[in-house]
């Protein structure tokens, strides 16, 4: 999700404070089994937790998971969703050679899927993280640890995805897999689709399922329609009850085979 051109100096500091946690999510991740990625109640209450919960609008968050929030990674996702959303990805992970998130925010979310990708069969050759703020300490600090290891070519665009040099890297590099979560206007995240979906085989939408965020609601309801002819439609929208409404949401689609 895009954040603010500027955030406050010391929010900026505690992410720097965090960043050493980076290389131990890697970790993490990388001791998972098989079975285990394949396992949504283990992804769900024991390893997305341990990776960090995001600690903005709490009035949307699940006050059972409180322990977790303002920590790790900062995911501003439901572990009721990303857990069986990242059991599919394990299962379409192959082939996969690049991977564009639009919209990388304080990046945990691009790692925790960089990473996914990378243990679980994809053989990833470039990543691209896109926002308009500077890379952040999360992201420095991933981007450092992924040139020391070499094999993948991390590439930061700190700009808007309207911005024809955005369009010039999605048209050299043909990204694979786009997880966008950029700007939430309708005309804006149907932009960022329209920008992707001739080169890629897999583009997730963020937000598909919220009352904060109608437009993107909207606009996955109409894409499924519209892109059913071309593309498998895979959702991911469980609510917690300690929550009053419906909030974020994972719309996923993947492109049929000629």
């Amino acid at each position: 999700m895009l954040t603010a051109q500027f955030a406050p100096a010391d929010r900026y500091q505690r992410f720097a404070d965090l960043a050493p946690f980076v290389r131990e999510a890697i970790g993490i991740i990388a001791a998972l089994t098989p079975a285990q990625r394949l396992d949504v109640e283990f992804l769900e209450r024991e390893f997305i937790p341990t990776l960090g919960l995001n600690d903005e609008l709490l009035r949307e968050q699940p006050p059972e998971l409180a322990p977790y929030f303002g920590r790790g990674l900062h995911l501003w996702q439901y572990p009721n969703q990303l857990a069986p959303y990242l059991a599919w990805l394990a299962r379409n992970a192959s082939g996969i050679a690049s991977y564009m998130e639009i919209g990388c925010r304080w990046g945990g979310m691009f790692i925790l899927v960089t990473e996914w990708l990378r243990t679980s069969g994809a053989d990833l050759k470039t990543v691209i993280a896109l926002d308009p703020i500077a890379p952040t300490p999360f992201i420095s600090t991933y981007f450092d640890l992924l040139q020391q290891q070499g094999g993948i070519e991390p590439i930061y665009v700190q700009d808007f995805s309207t911005s024809p040099l955005v369009a010039a890297h999605v048209e050299q590099l043909k990204p694979d897999f786009v997880f966008i979560d950029g700007d939430h206007s309708l005309r804006g995240a149907m932009l960022d689709h329209l920008l992707v979906r001739s080169h890629a085989r897999i583009i997730v939408h963020h937000d598909i399922h919220s009352q904060a965020c109608p437009d993107t609601t909207l606009l996955w309801t109409a894409l499924k329609q519209f892109e059913a002819p071309g593309f498998d439609t895979f959702e991911f929208t469980s609510q917690y009850p300690s929550v009053n409404g419906a909030f974020l949401g994972i719309g996923a689609m993947k492109r049929r085979s000629a």
